[in-house]
């Protein structure tokens, strides 16, 4: 075998030449005008040396080598060869250490953002916007050489094992056709499938024949008899069949091409989507519209169809749609059509279509789709992503996918392509995702490759390599040594095969860092689930905060990166243990997310992880989730989980939370500065939970709010200006996510008339940095201890109370302060309070005086069941809406899987409101009937909504109803507004 192969990309101008001569292999390689390099190696057999040749030819023809026209053929000189691996002697002494073998280099891939998009002419057809055609195949066809090729390149991969029926389809190691191949190699090509299909049903014993499900393009290209007529081509269906077709039209004269497209319908069948009488989608013949896509026509009636599909009715279709929005005419269009359709990608054979079509632009609706198909899908639709990707911009793609259910197939594309990693083109996030594959790369390889990395990916390199010249803590050091020694080894099965020591950052205690086999003790010491391991404790304590943090990630992003395997979780609790703020933002988005993907269990244990963090953040993000999560299982274990820890310390549910707001990173005035070295920036919270940025000049804040710090000039000091970027993006996410958690946690206390006294306001809310800006733009009420309101002020931005004429309030250490709800004011105190606001432009971060007011009936005196609810049926989305809005729990699925009530909980007032409807079921909203409003009452104490069952106390001793006249007038009127958005 002998092949000459090169490649011209950019910078790039290389040659590969390969012989395989009896059981030897040479290869010389190099940048064309040069002599390159030249290596031999010898194999146990003939067969392994050509089996191997062979996977080295595929392997450069996947990276865009071709054949070398006018190459020298003559043979190469062989050197002096390896020589084969040989089977040690047995019972032989042990041979003397040798020296360790030179590392070598890595070939850093050239332009970062490149795809790199490995597909055929069919294939890239795809994209209606690119011009395609492909040449007709003259040479002689060698059915013999083809069987030998078929053998090598053809397989075919099994994906969603666990269904009834496996589904299989086909995958070539390097492309098939480069020119349209001739009636007798698509026919070999036929046969070839079919035998193949015919070797599985087979073997599918009892079960319903397998199904292959061929790439989209093959059937075009072995079906299409490059002498008929555009008409006659275009008689059939596929959608992506018929779009593979466009190649071929450059063999087409115009009068036939004009002839195809007469017969198209003057007008495509529209709309393209019209609704059912159930609530559902139906979907028109597409065929045409697949037809007028392949022949170039109809393109403005494809677009306008697109355009007036309804929000979300592809997302409701159990069939695929997504490539309908590829028929957009540019890139951007078809994503945006996507997303507002809901389109999503459902099987590995839409991957590729789809990243033609849209490159980057799609990767994030290709991303969000994994997490919607079983782990066996997901991990397919990455693998024919990795086959068709071969660019260093497509590491960007598997970095996201390390978060997901095909993280197993993202994080085996990124240990396979080095060269591709260090060549990509990444922001600081997506650096740090695929750190620990750089990690694992040698030192004398990432320092040799230095140079030619660049944006995210460099700043990873350059701190690895100062890393590695840091020294290692003394095992003698003894704080270490007394908790090593009550630590047990690892032993054999106790970590992990895909953990490994040296891909994760360095924990650092002062200036030394722990060395590879301390980190595999301090594993061991996690493992076993011990929350107060000795090791683990001692580490705590000394190990430098950051580090810890960063190391708590990176274990966190290890596990989802190996499919998170149940049996590791102690991966994500154990960080809980080490980690800090940027575990607990790293954790919390996944907490609330995964009980949509089937997996409770696993937010549950992220929960224990939470607490294991035990800092105020994290506790702030049970509380969020316990407040605010569309999950009603997960919700009340966080709601259970902070009464637990309330308990613990002695404390009532909400006087945990006023004692656990973080400062968010702000100083005792609610603001920080952050520093370029010669500049400075001022950033604070607003009322209405915004993040600014305003510069500072001489110590004053000036200039237009901005909403994020400015990028780096070439005055400011480029380390400090990078370091204070990063930490402005985690101090946004911390305020924000504490911003809507504390706005949600104040409306809830106005809702249910709380109060504090004068003393627990100033020390837990008036000078506290993060709600100090965030309440401002609240009127508070002064109210005796029978809770009649005396007097109405604001907190000025000393966190004095003032009045309406910002006159200084003495308050006395008898009464209390709550924030007045509207129900409890004259209209002319409401006028007056909102122009102070608007004059101090003030807003608050919820309805507050402009909030609807309303009132009990007349005529209800001590009734338990409200008067006067309204009549008649309403949409099931209606009712949906207004219980989100109002942050009401949904009571748990009972018979047939309907639930009938929903319950919104007044802790201060130990009430619990519950509304009762004809029922609903466990399905989409648009499928429900409309709903009847059957009653509405109060229940005594704070009852759980999954735990009220029908709603009637049938066997529930604490069912305790209560009259609606001793309820607080605040109480009454949320309940009220929830009914009146329902019928309104």
């Amino acid at each position: 075998m002998k092949r000459r192969l090169s490649l011209t990309e950019g910078t790039s101008d290389k040659f590969w030449y390969i012989d395989a001569e009896g059981d030897q292999i040479t290869v010389s390689y190099g940048r064309r005008g040069t002599a390159g390099t030249t290596k031999t190696k010898s194999y146990p057999s003939a067969e392994k040396a050509l089996e191997d040749a062979h996977k080295q030819v595929a392997a450069k023809v996947k990276k865009g080598y071709t054949d070398e026209a006018g190459a020298d053929d003559a043979a190469l000189t062989p050197v002096e060869p390896t020589a084969p691996k040989a089977a040690p002697a047995k019972k032989a002494a042990p041979a003397p250490a040798a020296a360790p073998a030179p590392v070598e280099p890595i070939e850093v891939s050239g332009d970062g953002d490149d795809l790199g998009l490995w597909v055929t002419p069919y294939e890239q057809a795809w994209d209606l916007s690119t011009p395609v055609s492909i040449e007709l195949e003259t040479d002689p066809f060698d059915a013999e050489a083809e069987t030998e090729r078929a053998a090598r390149v053809a397989q075919h991969r099994v994906y969603d094992k666990n269904s009834y029926r496996p589904t299989h389809r086909w995958q070539f190691t390097e492309p098939l056709f480069t020119t349209h191949p001739s009636p007798e190699r698509a026919l070999f090509w036929q046969e070839f499938l079919d035998a193949a299909d015919a070797e599985l049903t087979a073997k599918s014993n009892s079960r319903r024949p397998q199904s292959i499900l061929d790439p989209a393009w093959f059937p075009a290209a072995i079906e299409a008899d490059a002498t008929a007529s555009a008409a006659e081509l275009v008689k059939g269906s596929g959608r992506l069949r018929l779009l593979s077709l466009r190649p071929l039209w450059a063999h087409q004269a115009p009068e036939a091409m004009e002839a195809a497209r007469a017969m198209l319908p003057a007008i495509l069948p529209t709309p393209l989507v019209t609704q059912q009488s159930w609530g559902g989608w139906n979907l028109a013949d597409q065929d045409d519209y697949f037809r007028a896509a392949a022949l170039e026509s109809h393109s403005d009636q494809i677009a306008a169809a697109l355009r007036e599909v309804p929000r979300g009715a592809f997302g409701t279709m159990y069939h695929s749609t997504i490539e309908l929005c590829m028929l957009m005419p540019t890139a951007a269009e078809r994503v945006a059509v996507a997303k507002h359709t809901g389109a999503r990608l459902m099987r590995p054979d839409q991957v590729v279509p789809w990243l033609v079509s849209t490159g980057v632009a799609g990767f994030g609706l290709l991303i969000d789709s994994l997490d919607e198909q079983a782990k066996d899908v997901a991990e397919e639709m990455l693998v024919a992503a990795g086959y068709a990707l071969t660019g260093p911009g497509a590491v960007a793609l598997f970095a996201d996918a390390l978060t997901t259910k095909g993280a197993a197939a993202a994080s085996a594309w990124l240990k396979e392509h080095p060269a591709l990693l260090l060549g990509a083109s990444l922001n600081s996030a997506r650096a740090e995702a695929v750190a620990p594959f750089l990690r694992e790369l040698a030192v004398e390889q990432l320092r040799a490759a230095l140079d030619q990395t660049g944006g995210g990916v460099r700043g990873q390199v350059e701190a690895i390599l100062a890393e590695a010249d840091l020294p290692r803590l003394d095992d003698q050091t003894p704080w270490w040594a007394e908790a090593a020694a009550r630590t047990e080894a690892p032993t054999r099965g106790t970590l992990p095969a895909y953990l490994s020591a040296s891909a994760l950052p360095p924990l650092l205690v002062g200036d030394a860092i722990l060395a590879p086999e301390q980190v595999e003790l301090l594993l061991a010491a996690l493992a076993s689930g011990d929350v107060d391991h000795p090791l683990v404790t001692a580490v705590r304590e000394h190990a430098d905060p950051t580090s810890r943090d960063r190391f708590a990630v990176a274990l966190l992003n290890l596990w989802m990166a190996n499919a998170a395997p149940s049996k590791n979780n102690w991966l994500m609790t154990g960080a809980g243990l080490l980690g800090g703020d940027r575990f607990v933002h790293a954790l919390t988005p996944m907490v609330r997310e995964w009980p949509g993907m089937s997996q409770h269990k696993r937010a549950v244990t992220g929960l224990d992880a939470l607490r294991n963090v035990g800092t105020d953040t994290a506790l702030q993000s049970i509380s969020g989730i316990a407040a605010k999560v569309k999950f009603a299982a997960l919700k009340k274990r966080a709601n259970e989980a902070m009464s637990e820890i309330a308990e613990s310390r002695g404390f009532t549910r909400e006087q945990l939370e006023d004692r656990v707001v973080p400062d968010g990173g702000l100083d005792e005035r609610g603001t920080r500065t952050f520093d370029y070295g010669s500049r400075q920036f001022l950033v604070n919270l607003t009322p209405e939970a915004k993040v600014i940025v305003r510069d500072l000049v001489e110590g004053r804040p000036t200039g237009k709010p901005k909403t994020t710090l400015p990028n780096v000039l070439k005055s400011d000091d480029a380390e400090a200006a990078n370091a204070a970027r990063e930490e402005f993006k985690i101090l946004k996410k911390t305020l924000t996510g504490l911003a809507k958690t504390q706005s949600a946690r104040f409306e809830k206390a106005m809702m249910s008339g709380r109060r504090w006294s004068f003393a627990e306001h100033q020390q837990f809310i008036a000078r506290q940095p993060l709600l100090r800006g965030l309440l401002s733009a609240l009127v508070w009420g002064i109210y005796d201890n029978d809770q009649q309101l005396l007097a109405t002020v604001r907190f000025d931005e000393d966190g004095s109370p003032v009045d309406p004429d910002d006159e200084p309030v003495e308050i006395s250490d008898d009464q209390q302060l709550g924030i007045v709800h509207p129900v409890d004011l004259a209209p002319e105190q409401i006028s007056q309070w909102a122009d102070v606001l608007a004059d101090y432009e003030l807003v608050a971060p919820f309805q507050q005086l402009d909030r609807p007011v309303y009132s009990l009936p007349a005529d209800q005196g001590d009734e338990v069941n409200l008067l006067d609810i309204p009549q008649g049926e309403f949409p099931a989305g209606k009712l949906f809406g207004a219980f989100t809005k109002y942050g009401w729990q949904r009571g748990s699925a009972l018979d047939n899987g309907v639930y009938v009530l929903h319950a919104l909980q007044f802790e201060s007032a130990d009430l619990t409101a519950v509304i009762m409807y004809s029922g609903m079921w466990m399905g989409p909203m648009n499928e429900q009937e409309d709903q009847a409003i059957e009653s509405v009452y109060l229940l005594d104490g704070i009852r759980d909504a999954q735990d009220l069952g029908y709603g009637d106390g049938w066997r529930d001793d604490n069912f305790v109803k209560v009259p609606w006249n001793r309820a607080p007038k605040a109480l009454v009127n949320e309940v009220i507004a929830t009914l009146q958005m329902i019928a309104g």
